[in-house]
């Protein structure tokens, strides 16, 4: 599906357009009636998706999962939490 747009509407609207590309589309830009500029989504090669497998066996990287995460309990300090224990060290810096 390729669209065809204007550099100023694709200027100003940069956010909407780059997500409508990752989710396939490709964009012509134009420049007074004139294509200037072809954007489309990066083909994911074999090389890549074999570093990313390597990272993930070392530990580095984690791949998405549709499991919750565990609740968060917050860490505590004198009965005060951790944010309230920072602000206090450095409120003569403020």
């Amino acid at each position: 599906m390729v669209k065809t747009v204007g550099a100023r509407e694709f200027k100003t609207r940069l956010g909407t357009y780059l997500r409508r590309v990752q989710r396939g589309a490709t964009l012509v830009v134009t420049e007074r009636g004139r294509p200037v500029a072809e954007v489309r989504p990066i083909a994911r090669t074999e090389d890549e998706n074999a570093r990313l497998n390597e990272l993930v066996a070392i530990g580095v990287l984690s791949r998405t999962s549709e499991a919750s995460l565990r609740r968060f309990k917050p860490v505590r300090v004198s009965g005060k939490s951790v944010s309230e224990v920072l602000i206090g060290d450095r409120e003569d810096r403020l």
